[in-house]
């Protein structure tokens, strides 16, 4: 007879999505806060194979073209994948196009799993790109069916991304804000000082359009000559239609107002910026920006609600509305010429504001608790537990 500890490890929890770069992000930090279940990760290989053997039990190299919006050999290979999961197995889908194209591998067969897509933002579908409108009024009919019929819960990251979404989808199941994917904090090199001159500004993220890019470089072309030093960092996404192209990459390397890093490592590099900006068009919750109010820099954020909603609880958190870089430009002056800086005090108001930071962060928004808010999502529809609800629920 089985016992609930080997049933349970019998049980499989599917992380799904389009790229490897997803469940190796803050998700290998959930998996690795759930005991005594095992994960499987479907996506396809790229740079981060050898990393998702570190953490997930099973690897499933799904065969897709992420340069096409629509791959139907991928489709296909992921149907052929999918099949062969065995009823019990939980499948939790990680972005909405990663949604999309499992639901559209599951069309014209009975679904047997139990299916949960966590929206971390709404995306290319739903930016201002012109094929993106075309493809999302010439979806809506497939998406409202296929999202209904294939998801038990929907997860948002922002109240607007979740009232958006369902009233396109017409979605008739449950749905619920879990505010963030949740970040590592043990790692995070803290910043301990602040400078009086020179405040370096940074942007790190990849590098497509709608993460603001180009407002970016025109804010630091715009005050090259002032008491700020403008960095970038990230890599091309060159799956992503909206990505940066390479012609355009050269040009931001050959600039000389801007100093492009290329990829930098976050827990290690971060303690040595000032201030940190997110110009984003669209954002389920924004991790950069958690991950910089933890670690104590200052924060300017388009004002959406993939940042205003959780960030606008945190100190040293400033929001600029539709991405003006005038008013971008007016705070970092503001920033500046704070008296904190005029009378040297600014380490220890800026870094009172960031312990402040980093006490709510522990207490609400790591990947520890992230994790527990999922796992009594899985307990619930393994049906251990008579409830999903939890902290965030």
């Amino acid at each position: 007879m089985l016992t609930i500890l080997t049933l349970k490890m019998l049980l499989m929890i599917v992380y799904l999505a389009h790229w490897d770069w997803i469940l190796t992000q803050s998700r290998k930090d959930i998996v690795s806060n759930i005991n005594d279940t095992k994960f499987m990760a479907i996506c396809p290989f790229d740079q981060n194979e050898i990393e998702l053997g570190n953490y997930y039990k099973e690897t499933i190299d799904w065969k897709l073209d992420r340069n096409k919006i629509f791959d139907f050999w991928g489709i296909k290979n992921l149907r052929n994948i999918i099949k062969d999961l065995n009823s019990d197995d939980t499948v939790h889908v990680f972005t909405l196009k990663s949604g999309l194209l499992f639901a559209f591998a599951n069309l014209f067969r009975n679904n047997k799993t139990k299916n949960i897509l966590t929206i971390t933002g709404l995306g290319y579908l739903f930016s201002d790109n012109l094929k993106a409108k075309i493809l999302k009024i010439l979806l809506g009919f497939f998406i409202k069916r296929l999202v209904n019929k294939n998801f038990d819960f929907l997860i948002y990251q922002n109240g607007e991304d979740q009232k958006t979404f369902n009233n396109y989808s017409k979605y008739n199941g449950e749905s619920f804000i879990i505010p963030t994917s949740g970040i590592t904090v043990k790692e995070l090199e803290l910043k301990k000082e602040y400078r009086k001159s020179n405040l370096k500004v940074i942007m790190a993220t990849r590098l497509i359009n709608d993460k603001g890019i180009f407002e970016y470089l025109e804010l630091a072309n715009l005050m090259k000559d002032s008491d700020f030093e403008f960095y970038l960092a990230g890599d091309l996404d060159n799956g992503n239609p909206d990505s940066l192209s390479e012609s355009q990459l050269n040009e931001i390397k050959n600039s000389n107002f801007i100093n492009y890093l290329g990829h930098i490592d976050i827990k290690k590099e971060l303690h040595n910026f000032d201030i940190n900006i997110v110009m984003s068009k669209y954002e389920g919750s924004s991790r950069i920006l958690l991950e910089s109010l933890y670690v104590g820099l200052i924060c300017l954020s388009n004002n959406i609600p993939g940042t205003s909603e959780l960030s606008s609880k945190f100190k040293n958190s400033f929001f600029i509305d539709e991405n003006n870089i005038e008013e971008f430009r007016r705070n970092l002056d503001e920033i500046i010429n704070h008296d904190a800086f005029a009378n040297s005090t600014q380490n220890i108001l800026f870094g009172e504001d960031a312990k402040y930071n980093r006490e709510l962060i522990d207490e609400n928004y790591t990947s520890v608790k992230i994790a527990a808010a999922y796992n009594k999502i899985y307990r619930y529809l393994r049906k251990e537990t008579e409830s999903y609800k939890s902290e965030f629920i």
